[in-house]
């Protein structure tokens, strides 16, 4: 009998060391991981310390940018927008040098690109140039237009950018009005409504959250 009841004590003691055993060896490693310069948290939501948003971001576009610059404002922080009717290519090759040469750019900026609407007077050679102008530490989103044939080119040049420069980063209007034409007026080219410029803002902001600095 005295044996049985040896047994039956030792078990839970056993058991109890074991319990222990394994919680202090799950808790050094939890403790390693949230140490580690290289951990990133547990969920897909515990998010980056890294905020692209923390960057000046600096947007050169067109009327469709000018008519969605409140909701660009409220969706993105540290924001200057250089929008005006009409502008094309070219003249953002102008604005982009200018802000460079008097110094508005830090180092870290992210550039913003929305000029392929406005074809007249703009060249392949003009989207070319500006990613030529980005510096070191810096990063590009060129966004695509939507609404005539004529944009085909430039569109496909831009959507072929970061194949070969990884710190180009693309605004796919183009494919993402198509899903939604109902967003735009008669001309089927202008932004009509607040859904559509709260829709043109997001994808402006989902390109930035995307951007890599370039070497």
């Amino acid at each position: 009998m005295s044996r049985k009841k040896t047994k039956v004590k030792v078990l839970p003691t056993i058991l109890t060391a074991i319990a222990v055993f394994v919680g202090v060896l799950a808790a050094s490693i939890i403790l390693q991981l949230l140490f580690s310069p290289d951990f990133k948290g547990f969920g897909r939501d515990s998010g980056s310390s890294d905020d692209p948003q923390k960057y000046q971001v600096f947007i050169i576009g067109d009327s469709l940018t000018y008519g969605a610059s409140k909701e660009i404002e409220k969706a993105i922080k540290n924001t200057t927008i250089e929008a005006e009717v009409g502008r094309n290519m070219a003249e953002g090759v102008e604005i982009l040098r200018d802000k460079i040469d008097t110094g508005g750019l830090s180092k870290d900026a992210i550039i913003v690109v929305c000029l392929a609407h406005n074809i007249t007077g703009t060249t392949l050679q003009d989207a070319q140039t500006i990613v030529d102008m980005i510096e070191p530490g810096q990063s590009l989103v060129m966004m695509t237009g939507h609404g005539r044939e004529s944009m085909e080119p430039v569109n496909e040049l831009i959507r072929s950018f970061p194949n070969i420069y990884p710190f180009v980063t693309v605004a796919d209007w183009d494919s993402t009005i198509a899903q939604s034409p109902s967003l735009l007026a008669d001309d089927g080219v202008h932004i009509s409504g607040n859904r559509g410029n709260a829709l043109y803002a997001d994808l402006i902001l989902r390109a930035i959250e995307a951007t890599q600095p370039k070497p």
